[in-house]
């Protein structure tokens, strides 16, 4: 009895699924080749050259308060200064001392604040990239009366007369012979 249920309920789904028009696309293909995605790729790498510039500049900051540091260390070990004087060079390196150790932790904060903000660039673009190819997929799919269209990068197996993804490049203005030319100059890089 339970084979014939099992027969039953399977003969059902690929019924269903025989009725379906199902669809698949190369999300990994979409996103390289979405028009953003240079123009994109361009403002990260920038943001990020602008940051380390920044850190760099910050690291010379420092250079500067380690060599101060370095002189007013010299200076507490002249033997000729009077007491007084000694004090006061005392002071002198422990203030440099302090200023230096603010501007590490200040450093450290930038290079967080730095990557984090690098980060949440980075997805918010791919977020905005994705959610118009998904905008792309969902209408291509309705127009065309696709019920499912699936990434086929996830699939362990789907037909090559399912993949639309040349569809959905055409529809974001993207010509689908820029997709085989990366595969072949990837092919070609390979096997160097």
């Amino acid at each position: 009895m339970k084979k014939i249920v099992v027969l039953a309920a399977t003969v059902a789904a690929l019924t269903v699924a025989a009725e379906m028009k199902v669809g698949t696309v190369n999300m990994v293909d979409l996103v390289r080749l979405h028009p953003q995605h240079e123009s994109n790729r361009t403002l990260v790498k920038t943001t990020d050259t602008d940051y380390k510039a920044k850190l760099d500049a910050k690291q010379d900051e420092l250079k500067e308060i380690a060599d101060e540091g370095k002189k007013a260390q010299g200076d507490l070990q002249n033997p000729m200064l009077s007491t007084q004087a000694r004090a006061a060079a005392q002071k002198k390196l422990e203030a440099v001392q302090q200023r230096f150790l603010a501007g590490q932790q200040e450093m450290r904060q930038m290079a967080t604040r730095f990557q984090n903000d690098l980060g949440d660039l980075e997805s918010r673009l791919i977020k905005l990239e994705t959610d118009d190819i998904r905008a792309k997929i969902s209408a291509y799919a309705k127009a065309n009366g696709y019920d499912f269209i699936a990434d086929g990068t996830m699939l362990a197996f789907a037909k090559e007369s399912y993949d639309v993804t040349d569809d959905i490049l055409k529809a974001m203005g993207v010509d689908p012979a820029k997709r085989k030319e990366k595969k072949e100059k990837a092919k070609a890089d390979a096997g160097k």
